[in-house]
């Protein structure tokens, strides 16, 4: 006896659950960060790796001050 069961004769969707994730805008943007190298992006040009490093740099700030009192 097979474990699973296929159901091979689905209904159709409904057209506003199929509209609802048509937006090909998202579709190319998605996919053009996607096929993009990271390194081949300027770090002032994305988001995350530029806040992640300007948080760095504003501790050691921080710790350098403190530390040198």
């Amino acid at each position: 006896m097979a474990k699973y069961k296929f159901n091979i004769n689905k209904p159709d969707l409904p057209d506003h659950k199929i509209d609802k994730h048509k937006d090909f805008k998202k579709l190319i943007a998605n996919y053009q960060q996607a096929t993009k190298p990271l390194y081949k992006v300027p770090l002032y040009k994305n988001k995350k790796a530029f806040i992640v490093i300007l948080l760095i740099l504003l501790l050691t700030y921080l710790i350098s001050e403190f530390t040198a009192k």
